[in-house]
């Protein structure tokens, strides 16, 4: 079994995707063995109203028999965002709930960003957050967004009780910051940017976290999934701490079926 925490469904601004609709991002798991994706909505990026982007999330993974595991992205700068959160959250069942700062123009530590993470955390959803979406290196003019600060982040979620952060595309885990905030156990980081061997960021963060804050995957489809594939196969540790890695921390935080 492989739950790859890190996938996207829909068109994106400023380049082709392929494999981003329902049916060819689920050949493509099967072509790489992957047995279900965490999926958000690409064109919420950028509608001005985030919300449509999850309803068009809800209908295309209707028909994935729940391989495709959808979370909601919500935007608190926008009117009557608690109930976009409502919907998506208790009506249509989304895991979690994705936050942009970066794109929806707020912080997490100003109020919007403070009552949304308290709104996910009292629905008992975790939060998620993209350091990146597009690599800044190959990024069109127009995308002038810079990468999340994370260790903003860690303080913004040292104010909401029982928060739990998904971190998804993100490098340079501020690992001490996390500790620090009392977040041991309430974080979950997909090892998409890390490396098993060259900088050894994935062992180094073994070794500071342990194997239970740590997720598989890919950011299919701006990324290809071998390589998330190559560094699972890899990395050095026990079969009990790879199968957690590859699905079990993932089914457990967000509370997906086996």
């Amino acid at each position: 079994m492989i739950i790859d925490l890190n996938a996207h469904l829909g068109h994106y601004a400023f380049r082709r995707l392929r494999h981003n609709t329902a049916p060819a991002l689920l050949e493509l798991m099967d072509r790489s063995g992957i047995d279900k994706a965490v999926v958000s909505s690409v064109p919420s990026l950028f509608y001005r109203d985030a919300h449509a982007g999850n309803e068009e999330l809800r209908d295309a993974v209707m028909e994935s028999h729940g391989r495709l595991i959808p979370i909601a992205t919500i935007n608190p700068t926008y009117a009557e965002w608690e109930r976009d959160l409502d919907e998506a959250v208790t009506n249509w069942r989304f895991r979690a709930v994705r936050l942009l700062p970066q794109y929806h123009a707020y912080s997490l530590a100003d109020d919007c960003g403070q009552a949304v993470m308290r709104a996910a955390t009292e629905r008992g959803v975790p939060v998620a957050v993209h350091q990146r979406i597009e690599d800044r290196r190959m990024r069109h003019h127009l995308d002038t967004v810079d990468d999340l600060d994370l260790g903003q982040v860690v303080r913004a979620a040292k104010s909401v009780p029982d928060v739990r952060l998904l971190f998804l595309n993100c490098l340079r885990i501020p690992v001490e910051a996390i500790k620090e905030a009392g977040l041991e156990g309430r974080v979950l980081i997909d090892f998409t940017r890390m490396a098993a061997v060259l900088t050894k960021s994935i062992p180094a963060l073994l070794e500071s976290l342990g194997a239970g804050a740590l997720g598989f995957g890919s950011h299919i489809p701006f990324n290809y999934p071998a390589p998330a594939l190559i560094k699972l196969e890899i990395v050095d540790v026990s079969e009990e701490d790879r199968e957690r890695i590859t699905w079990r921390n993932a089914a457990a935080f967000l509370s997906i079926d086996d």
